[in-house]
């Protein structure tokens, strides 16, 4: 895998993130990704602060990350 899969899986993951919070398993189901592929886009994702990583009831989630400014 070399870095333009990973960016392009990336904007996979962003798009699939776009108005929705998804569990690990539930970015598996919608991306079609392998769990390795999904692992590298959200390190990208991570790297660059677009996403959000949270657990809820001992289950890790995903979101996008909504700079605001007061």
């Amino acid at each position: 895998m070399n870095k333009t899969a990973i960016g392009e899986n990336a904007g996979i993951v962003w798009r699939a993130l776009h108005n929705n919070t998804f569990s690990w398993e539930e970015l598996l189901r919608n991306t079609s990704l392998n769990p390795i592929e999904l692992a590298c886009a959200i390190g990208w994702l991570a790297r660059e602060d677009k996403i959000v990583v949270f657990y809820r009831n001992g289950i890790v989630y995903f979101d996008i990350y909504h700079e605001t400014y007061y």
